[in-house]
């Protein structure tokens, strides 16, 4: 029986050698050197005693031990070719240099065949493969040593392992387990679990809550769509908008699965319900409710400061990028608190809004409201943009900094590397799974708000045209987001640069942003009896509340520019992409498409300027029909140039083979169900080129 001590539940077993003289040498992590050399070290009590050294992974120490075994190892060669003779010898190793390939090409098909079961392989396929991945069911890195996965993660898979549990054995939940880091940056390679990330139950939840802020935040916009309320919308967006990314962020990084990090959740969802609350009566003076806001807000990202401060003692090796996060909340809150002790000039305030109600003009009266911007507090609105960009941006300085020492040799940049020496990484295919499934939320409100009721017998009326010309704008744009610009994706833009990741995270910020006030203005404009066979008895008493027989300013520049806006992001979320191209090119390359696109961009922009010329059904109808020409211009210069657009069938269409083999052969291959085995064609000793057409 071995007296090998059993390595603890929940850690991996370190890669060993044995050295020349008989030792043996175990290579772990810096946080398992400590726990090892205590466990080995009553070996030595043992009879006969165990002879272990215990070293860190990378050290002098390791290498030197390294070296000794391959010269040891090189000198038996040596030896071993003048007893049994140099032939006798490189035979053997080419046979064994054979069966090493033809294992590891087995071993890579069978991790193929799981990570496809798992979801993975399609995920490479999907978001881009990058060879210098690697995910935790790979045993050893490009060196032939053991991963450093032990000492990141000791989730389910590892204490299952160790404690003899099968694979099929539930798991139950337990009130606390420590974090296991999902995916990290480790000297070049991105480690990453092999199981597919599956979106959970309370993200579902936390998402439907914040459609209904969305539902709040946008119908409130629309009432007096002025600068002011402007100001209110973007502000109060972005304060929930980052608490929503910050529990994304944080489930992407680690995996609990245990009952209090549903109780944190539930913590943090109560204070962007008490946010909300709080929402419609910020930046309206006397009555502002700003403070009670902040005070929400911070709840929430203060709680997640203390948590990263926490994880970084439970898990040392990430503490580099927990620690960051907690300084950036804690700059940020300094400045959100400051912002409290600026109150808005509430005189001045008091006296524009007396000014709106004497106004009988409705030009005079925008123009009272509009100066209710000017009214507030240029100190706070300072404090609080600043601390809006440290919030959003800030989470950029790490990563610079982690980039900056793996890319210089100085001094200064080696601190940096030891201290992000494991950063943690985002999980490409939960992070776009999220986010579709948010900006299908999104694109549903949009359907949503511009339902309205109609009174009395069946009638096809104005009304009911501009919703189904809204119905059909949303379904382009939904159309354009997730069938031409999110699919035949060939590099991800997260996994492609982090400039264009970046660029795809705050593009998406914009849409959403933008997206909202238009659908929020649609749904405005759905109602409205500016135009004819829209008669205002056709509606009921509610949506004839919110109907209106002119379009304001306003309600033109939130509907233009909000879906100019949301058009324009949608080209950057293209253009950070490497997509995939057919065979032979498209008919029009990216750049023309997303040119057209952007021009498109610039006549929504334009809209507004026509005034009270256009009426809200010749606007949604302008607007609409941009749309589906930026859809079409899309479709058609995708396809392929050797393709016709407009096709009869599959059995209309022609295809050309060439192949350098006899006319008999190629006859042979293609009565073998169509399939041509091109190395055996090679193989004939007569050859010619053919070209057959079917």
């Amino acid at each position: 029986m071995s007296t090998t001590p059993r390595p603890a539940a929940g850690r991996r077993r370190p890669s060993e050698f044995l050295l020349p003289d008989g030792r043996k040498v175990l290579v772990a992590l810096p946080d398992d050197i400590q726990a090892l050399r205590q466990r080995y070290a009553s070996g030595h009590n043992a009879d006969p005693p165990i002879q272990v050294e215990v070293v860190v992974h990378g050290s002098d120490e390791h290498r030197h031990f390294l070296g000794l075994t391959k010269s040891h190892h090189e000198t038996r060669r040596a030896q071993l070719r003048e007893r049994v003779g140099a032939d006798v010898v490189d035979e053997l190793e080419a046979a064994r240099a054979e069966l090493d390939h033809v294992s590891a090409q087995l071993e890579r098909l069978e991790a193929a065949a799981e990570a496809q079961s798992s979801g993975l392989g399609a995920n490479f396929e999907k978001f881009g493969f990058d060879a210098k991945l690697r995910t935790y069911a790979d045993d050893s890195g490009e060196d032939g040593l053991t991963s450093s996965r032990a000492s990141l993660a000791s989730g389910k898979t590892e204490s299952s392992f160790w404690e003899g549990g099968a694979r099929g054995d539930g798991d139950a939940m337990r009130l606390w387990r420590k974090p296991v880091v999902k995916q990290y940056f480790h000297r070049g390679l991105l480690w990453r679990a092999a199981e597919h990330t599956e979106v959970m139950s309370f993200e579902l939840f936390f998402d439907l809550l914040y459609v209904g802020i969305i539902a709040i935040n946008g119908d409130h916009a629309l009432e007096d769509p002025t600068g002011l309320e402007l100001l209110r919308f973007v502000v109060t967006f972005l304060m929930s908008w980052k608490i929503w990314a910050d529990v994304q962020q944080i489930i992407s990084w680690f995996e609990t699965n245990d009952i209090l990090q549903r109780v944190q959740i539930l913590f943090l969802i109560a204070c962007l319900l008490g946010l909300t609350t709080n929402m419609l009566q910020t930046f309206h003076g006397e009555q502002d409710s700003f403070t009670q806001l902040v005070t929400f807000y911070l709840a929430a990202r203060l709680f997640g400061a203390i948590y990263c401060v926490m994880v970084a003692f439970w898990v040392p090796l990430v503490k580099g990028m927990m620690i960051s996060v907690a300084i950036n909340v804690v700059v940020s809150a300094g400045l959100w608190i400051g912002s409290t002790y600026f109150p808005p000039n509430t005189g001045s305030h008091a006296s524009l809004e007396h000014r709106a109600t004497e106004a009988t003009e409705p030009a005079a009266a925008e123009e009272a409201h509009g100066g209710g911007l000017v009214a507030q507090n240029p100190s706070r609105l300072a404090l609080v943009f600043i601390a809006l960009g440290i919030d959003l941006f800030g989470s950029m300085i790490p990563v610079f900094i982690f980039r900056y020492g793996r890319s210089h040799v100085t001094p200064l940049a080696k601190r940096f590397n030891r201290f992000f020496e494991f950063f943690p990484a985002i999980n490409i295919e939960h992070k776009v799974e999220r986010t579709n499934m948010f900006i299908t939320l999104v694109l549903g409100y949009s359907v949503v708000a511009m339902i309205f009721q109609n009174t009395g017998a069946f009638v096809l009326n104005a009304f009911l045209g501009k919703a189904f010309l809204g119905l059909t704008q949303a379904f382009i744009f939904n159309w354009l987001y997730f069938e031409v610009d999110g699919s035949n994706i060939r590099t991800h833009a997260i996994r492609w640069r982090v400039e264009t990741a970046f660029l795809w995270q705050n593009a998406h910020l914009v849409f959403t942003l933008s997206y909202i006030l238009a659908a929020a203005a649609m749904c405005k404009l759905v109602v409205l009896t500016d135009c004819p066979n829209a008669p205002f008895s056709a509606l009921t008493p509610f949506y004839q509340h919110r109907s209106d027989d002119h379009i304001s300013t306003g309600l033109r520049l939130y509907y233009c520019i909000g879906l100019g806006l949301a058009l324009f992001s949608m080209g950057l979320i293209s253009l950070s992409h490497q997509h995939r191209v057919p065979l032979g090119s498209c008919k029009l390359p990216k750049w023309v498409r997303l040119s057209n696109r952007f021009l498109v961009c610039i006549i929504f922009f334009a809209l507004p300027a026509a005034g009270d010329r256009l009426n809200s059904l010749a606007l949604v109808s302008i607007t609409t029909a941009l749309s589906a020409w930026t859809l079409f211009f899309e479709l058609y210069g995708k396809t392929c140039k050797t393709q016709p657009f407009f096709t009869g069938g599959e059995g209309n269409d022609k295809c050309e083979y060439t192949a350098r083999c006899t006319k008999k052969r190629l006859e042979e291959a293609k009565k073998e169900d169509g399939e041509i085995d091109i190395v055996e064609l090679g193989r004939a000793e007569k050859t010619a080129v053919v070209t057959a057409t079917s």
